[in-house]
């Protein structure tokens, strides 16, 4: 990185406080370090990779080349479009991703702002902040109040170094979840809040599948057994998930803009997000679920 940006880059993140401060032990790879509590995201338009990859070695920064920017990179390509979305062009298939890391939405916003304006190539289409909401063991609870990430893959990177990203933002249909009853909830999704399987399994155990074949216990079409079946001839999807809350201002017809940015790493979409997606149209929880961007991207390690 040139003297001159990085001295902007250093002055833009001293503007902010210490909520968006960096972690002090950071990894090579943004897939393998500890996730912050809050962030800042944004969509990018840029024609320019490189001042992007000036950045992979910011503290708490993510960068993310669409296959326009990284048309060498093994399996990169535009996201294909799947069943049931709404794609909103400002938050699919852009250039680039960018994602700060901190301990303060506003702080990340700032930090993100200051990170942007020394990208003067680059155009923001849409960006927001995002939150965590995590409990013990490092485990994260989504907004409709249940544990998740048991099932992480900790496979997800290229031989390059580099890790592959899929991206989407998800709006959560709160009324209608918030309309329906919490043993409703709890088959939706194929376990109690705390993690728990409905057979009674810990968390991060496996759940007694075998002598539940009809999903008279875990229903068949739950969250966790249509991603997951654990039958043959039906692999885990193999990815790293990264989700983070957000919530944007209504959109011009009111309609509540709120819900999860999903974020996957991984080494093979077709082996990872894709086959996931693949078995979205028999999962109970789909109907709660618009999807309203998103997008493939390389992210490079730091080094």
């Amino acid at each position: 990185m040139s003297p001159t940006r990085r001295a902007f880059l250093a002055g833009a993140a001293l503007t902010a406080l210490a909520g968006c401060a960096a972690d002090p032990a950071p990894v090579g790879h943004p897939a393998l370090r500890r996730p912050r509590r809050a962030g800042a995201v944004a969509f990018l338009r840029t024609g320019a990779a490189a001042p992007l990859l000036e950045l992979r070695g910011e503290p708490d920064v993510l960068v993310g080349l669409g296959a326009r920017l990284a048309p060498g990179t093994p399996g990169l390509t535009a996201m294909p479009p799947f069943p049931g979305e709404v794609l909103i062009p400002e938050r699919s298939n852009t250039d680039a991703f960018l994602q700060v890391e901190g301990d303060d939405e506003e702080e990340c916003r700032e930090r993100l702002a200051g990170l942007l304006a020394a990208l003067p190539d680059a155009r923001a289409t849409w960006q927001t902040t995002v939150r965590r909401d995590t409990v013990d063991g490092g485990l994260q609870r989504n907004p409709f109040g249940f544990v998740e990430g048991q099932t992480n893959s900790g496979s997800v990177l290229l031989p390059t170094g580099d890790a592959l990203l899929a991206v989407r933002v998800i709006r959560l249909a709160h009324r209608s979840w918030d309309a329906d009853t919490p043993e409703h909830h709890r088959r939706v999704i194929g376990r109690h809040p705390d993690g728990t399987w409905l057979d009674g399994a810990p968390a991060h155990a496996d759940p007694g599948y075998a002598a539940d074949p009809t999903g008279a216990v875990i229903p068949l079409d739950s969250h966790v057994r249509a991603m997951n079946p654990r039958t043959p001839g039906a692999p885990a999807p193999r990815m790293l998930r990264r989700s983070w809350a957000y919530q944007a201002p209504p959109t011009a017809q009111g309609t509540p803009d709120e819900g999860v940015l999903f974020m996957a790493f991984q080494d093979d979409f077709g082996k990872g997000f894709a086959l996931a997606q693949s078995r979205m149209a028999g999962d109970a929880l789909h109907p709660y679920l618009l999807t309203v961007g998103g997008g493939y991207y390389a992210v490079p390690t730091a080094g």
